[in-house]
């Protein structure tokens, strides 16, 4: 596998101002297509690119059941981009009139009184999750995933694909996949992927991802990107700014990479009839407050305001600690 060792091209002023937008191929100073471990400044970890990760019996048995998971979000936040890159006010998505623009969100105006609604939206985009789901002030209990409840045999179908991305990451983070497998491990297992360092997998069908971070996922750990595709497109390249990388995915690579770096895709151009789905594996940082189901399911079901209790928060942050200690001289 070929290294290299990459400084910064960007600020990080720079860099901020690219938050939410579309990335394009100026930004790619490295597109990366081959086995390629990238290393930064510090000799640290930033990206691993592996082509034909994933054995195609289990691509075969799996792209039915990820199609599926990919339902529709408006919940996407920086990922779906700023509204203003692609309307202005007075312009209509789907039926309704944009009146006013918040950044990733619109306003409608009713045009018959000119008065805006109660209710803001962001942009609908084929995104969805498999496994569980922690904690959040509208939804504060710990659950599955609503693709898991729905379609059990589909989440199964995907596990061999899950566990090959955890294998992967195994091998070429092994400090980074010691933390989060252990923060699983200290997890209630009523609310992780079984066997693997995951909690949570993301899904995207043909998604350009505007520049955004993964907000959210276990700081010291990492993200794990595959592609799973069919037909004929060029670009949907993963760029991280920073670092000027392009890592090109096609279907049944993999990548692991620092996803606290802003990153995002280019433009998907259809050459004919396509699918690009990604598949996003990673912890949950505040899944370590889960109890157990018979736990959250009480919470649920007394309504509980609270998305963590002060001893919760305590428990949780002697757990990171520890495992940080039992690390501390690891290079990452």
């Amino acid at each position: 596998m070929k290294q290299i060792k990459l400084n910064p091209i960007l600020t990080n002023q720079e860099i901020k101002k690219l938050e939410g937008t579309f990335f394009t191929n100026d930004l790619i100073k490295y597109h990366i297509t081959e086995d390629t471990k990238v290393v930064n400044e510090n000799d640290e970890i930033l990206a691993v690119f592996k082509k034909n990760a994933v054995p195609k019996n289990i691509l075969d048995n799996c792209r039915l059941s990820f199609r599926k998971a990919a339902g529709q979000s408006n919940n996407r936040g920086l990922a779906s981009g700023l509204i203003s890159q692609k309307y202005k006010v007075g312009d209509k998505i789907g039926s309704r009139t944009i009146g006013r623009i918040d950044g990733t969100r619109y306003t409608p105006i009713n045009l018959k009184d000119n008065k805006l609604s109660n209710t803001s939206y962001a942009m609908t985009v084929n995104s969805g999750l498999i496994g569980f789901s922690d904690r959040y002030p509208r939804i504060p209990y710990c659950r599955s995933t609503m693709y898991n409840q729905r379609n059990l045999q589909g989440y199964k179908r995907c596990l061999p694909y899950i566990k090959c991305v955890d294998s992967f990451f195994k091998e070429y983070a092994p400090s980074r996949y010691k933390i989060q497998k252990k923060m699983v491990e200290k997890t209630s297992q009523d609310f992780v992927i079984k066997d693997t360092a995951f909690s949570t997998v993301t899904v995207n069908k043909n998604f350009r991802t505007a520049g955004h971070y993964d907000n959210g996922d276990l700081k010291e750990g990492f993200g794990n990107l595959g592609v799973i595709s069919t037909g004929n497109y060029i670009g949907g390249i993963t760029v991280i700014p920073k670092y000027g990388i392009g890592l090109d995915l096609k279907d049944g690579d993999l990548a692991i990479f620092d996803v606290h770096e802003l990153h995002g895709n280019t433009e998907l151009i259809r050459k004919g009839y396509y699918e690009r789905i990604s598949v996003v594996c990673y912890y949950r940082e505040k899944m370590i407050y889960c109890g157990n189901a018979e736990y959250e399911l009480k919470r649920a079901k007394t309504n509980t305001k609270k998305t963590a209790l002060p001893e919760e928060l305590e428990k949780a942050k002697k757990i990171k600690e520890e495992i940080l200690n039992e690390n501390l001289h690891t290079n990452l």
